[in-house]
């Protein structure tokens, strides 16, 4: 016979639904955080390559709209 009553199984439950989804969700902003920084270090490293090749060009030019 168990020791807690059937309500104890219910917030034990919805706690551990809590804690799964904050789980998930920081797993998800990890994933996130290293797609961007992986995303970045690809860019400095192109334009790291693209100066050391002497190029003056090698910086995005970004054009403003109206």
């Amino acid at each position: 016979m168990s020791s807690g009553s059937p309500d104890d199984h219910d917030g034990d439950s919805g706690r551990r639904n809590v804690g799964n989804l904050v789980a998930l969700i920081a797993i998800v902003v990890l994933f996130l955080l290293g797609y961007w920084l992986v995303t970045e270090l690809d860019k400095q490293g192109k334009l790291q390559n693209c100066l050391l090749e002497g190029r003056r060009d090698c910086l995005e030019i970004v054009s403003p709209t109206r």
